[in-house]
């Protein structure tokens, strides 16, 4: 048994897939998004547990992504959100994965392979309305129609765009994007292309907007358990599928005024007893995402809490969860070895700790390791006569 790991619970995934069926526009379905090996949950199992319950369409960033739902028995609808490049399009193709068009080199390249191909190629339209990522600009969307005419070999079954700023309270940005794509899709209609999937719901979007649920929502954030912004807790009654953990592999009593990791900049302020657990960030543990600041109060609390930080005080500093209990990590957090300063709690080695790790960040072994170990309990239990078969997962 490892002695680091990553516990998911799928039964959570089916709750919160319930969760936002019942709160779901009559005509509209789920396309759950599973991109980043389902944020870090496993996209297979994720995937083939929403399959069970009903749901169409699932959405991911790249066409190896796709391919992976596919060969593991995955059905409906897959599209890949992301630009796919004319090596990826015969994979894509005969996995029956459905693309994202977005830029006309891809629409000249893709005719070409489906057409040597002898294949449809299914695709969904993105019209750039603000997100200022991917996508045709207004300004191209005559042209795009234009095109798609002499592209036979390329089929339009659906059109969106991703919202950039549906967890704002400040909702014009939002109405604004929604407008323009709607003149998009009149204009396609005018074109002959109409009867077009239609998708703008982000998690945020969907909570907010169900006049825009369309015929599909696009969720990922929600099915994991998270809520897109505070101003949506109490929404819907999610449930948290993903818990780090960890055992302290190694425990001891050391003095006061024992200095602890690199740099000694950690230093114990009384006897304790400090753990040390095998978890670092190698393995995601204190990695945190580089926000900018929105605002001059947020560059204020940065500047202070760097200030501290110079003096030796450190505001937010890492902790993990022993025995219910906060206890803080002494010290720098290693590459692979954490120190723990777990005071006076009664504790031992063996004894496991919650670890704050963020989903996308996690290393994906620990995750390997919790299937792996939950294929070996499978085939102890098909063994003993309790299971006919064990997960095919990884």
């Amino acid at each position: 048994m490892s002695d680091a790991w990553i516990d998911i619970n799928l039964d959570a995934i089916a709750n919160n897939y319930r969760e936002v069926t019942q709160q779901l526009s009559p005509a509209a379905r789920v396309m759950a998004v599973v991109k980043a090996d389902a944020y870090g949950l496993g996209a297979v199992p994720v995937a083939q547990t929403l399959q069970k319950l009903g749901c169409p369409a699932f959405a991911v960033t790249t066409v190896e992504e796709g391919l992976i739902l596919r060969q593991h028995g995955v059905e409906g609808i897959i599209l890949v959100l992301g630009p796919v490049s004319a090596e990826q399009m015969a994979e894509a193709l005969t996995g029956d994965l459905q693309l994202t068009l977005s830029d006309f080199h891809m629409l000249r390249e893709w005719e070409t392979v489906a057409a040597g191909l002898g294949i449809e190629a299914k695709v969904h339209l993105k019209l750039e309305t603000g997100m200022g990522r991917t996508g045709f600009f207004e300004k191209e969307w005559g042209e795009l129609a234009a095109q798609l005419k002499k592209s036979p070999h390329i089929t339009p079954v659906g059109v969106y765009t991703h919202l950039a700023r549906a967890a704002q309270r400040d909702r014009a940005y939002t109405r604004q994007q929604v407008e323009s794509f709607q003149r998009g899709v009149n204009l396609l209609e005018e074109q002959g292309f109409a009867g077009l999937w239609k998708h703008v719901c982000n998690s945020a979007a969907f909570l907010d907007y169900p006049d825009w649920h369309y015929d599909f929502i696009r969720t990922g954030t929600l099915l994991i358990g998270h809520i897109p912004a505070p101003a949506f807790a109490g929404k819907l009654k999610l449930q948290d599928p993903w818990v780090a953990k960890a055992r302290i592999v190694s425990l001891r009593r050391v003095p006061i005024g024992t200095f602890v990791g690199y740099q000694s900049i950690y230093r114990t302020k009384a006897e304790t007893q400090l753990a040390v657990i095998p978890v670092g960030y190698a393995d995601g543990f204190g990695v945190q995402p580089h926000f900018v600041p929105q605002g001059v109060w947020d560059f204020i609390k940065i500047v202070i809490k760097n200030f501290l930080a110079l003096c030796r005080i450190y505001i937010g500093q890492e902790s993990v969860i022993l025995q219910g209990h906060r206890v803080p990590v002494a010290g720098k957090i290693g590459m692979q070895l954490t120190v723990l300063d777990v005071g006076n709690l009664p504790c031992e080695t063996g004894d496991e700790v919650i670890l704050p790790l963020r989903r996308t960040q996690a290393n994906p072994r620990l995750l390997r390791q919790y299937w792996s170990e939950k294929r070996l309990i499978a085939k102890r239990h098909i063994k003993e006569g309790f299971l006919q078969s064990y997960p095919e997962y990884p």
